[in-house]
């Protein structure tokens, strides 16, 4: 898209919105891979009841579990064959497309770091499939350290304030997306997103998202640039069917990408400025041996 044409700007995250993670408290996020879902499936099978058994019971049970309201389908239909899940990557090519010739499509995960060029490569490659022509990312947000939710923020907002004073947006109203797991972060009064050394910020606390997208759209307004945003916070907390409760990077799932068309048909409408229900909190997650008698 020539940058002078800009009219849409979606920023996408990888983990947890183009695969599936479980939060890991004590390691890095556990993928749902179908090989790693074969193995897990065996451990259970096999009756194997070593504490670290623990990752297995937990993807078999997450791979069961309906993975929108909407369907019957399970996050099973979601596994990622190598880092990557064929479905998720179809549902991003599905919303680059309808955001049209002139969207500005920005790499914002840590996937943008020299280190993992040839994952990018390959997502590049799966998404030109996919779009049926040629794909690459417009760009990247800058390289910073990011640990939490507000630094990715914070790398967005940075972004946007740049591109917008570089005189890049076309005429009309900017539209701006973002599809991001935010570290596997959930979003609530109890959880807030924290911004450090943020203006306009109370208590430097994000606590829903119509609170993100203001902080995000906040310097394009002060620049005088007419804009709306979307977030499509891909994170979930799943109560599976045998009461184990799990902090899920649930990809983007088919309720989010609904949302995002909605939006970028008419961002203004109720329906696209409609926000998800007040969070509750599930109930107590189970204990790892509460949860081995469930599969006794």
């Amino acid at each position: 898209a020539p940058e002078s044409l800009v009219d849409t700007i979606l920023f996408v995250d990888v983990d947890g919105v183009l695969n599936v993670g479980i939060y890991d408290p004590f390691d890095a996020p556990i993928l749902l891979k179908s090989s790693e879902l074969s193995m897990a499936r065996e451990i259970v099978a096999m009756d194997y009841r070593g504490f670290d058994s623990a990752t297995a019971y937990k993807i078999c049970a997450l791979a069961a579990t309906p993975a929108d309201p909407e369907s019957t389908a399970t996050f099973e239909a979601l596994a990622s064959h190598d880092q990557l899940s064929k479905v998720l990557v179809g549902r991003l090519s599905e919303l680059i497309q309808e955001a049209g010739p002139k969207c500005h499509v920005v790499l914002s995960s840590s996937w943008r770091k020299k280190q993992h060029l040839k994952r990018r490569q390959r997502l590049e490659l799966d998404l030109s499939e996919a779009l049926g022509r040629y794909f690459t990312f417009h760009d990247v947000t800058q390289l910073t350290p990011e640990l939490h939710a507000g630094d990715r923020l914070q790398a967005i907002r940075s972004y946007l304030q740049d591109f917008a004073g570089a005189n890049l947006c076309g005429a009309g109203e900017l539209k701006v997306i973002v599809v991001d797991d935010f570290f596997l972060s959930p979003l609530s009064y109890a959880d807030p997103f924290r911004i450090t050394g943020a203006p306009g910020v109370p208590g430097g606390e994000l606590h829903t998202l119509e609170e993100v997208e203001d902080y995000l759209l906040q310097p394009l307004g002060e620049m005088g640039i007419e804009a709306s945003a979307k977030v499509l916070h891909c994170y979930r907390k799943v109560v599976t069917t045998n009461g184990l409760v799990l902090q899920v990077g649930m990809g983007l799932s088919n309720g989010l990408l609904k949302d995002a068309k909605e939006f970028l048909s008419n961002p203004n409408s109720p329906e696209a400025m409609k926000k998800p229900p007040p969070y509750r909190e599930p109930p107590i997650e189970k204990s790892f041996f509460q949860l081995l008698a469930t599969f006794a």
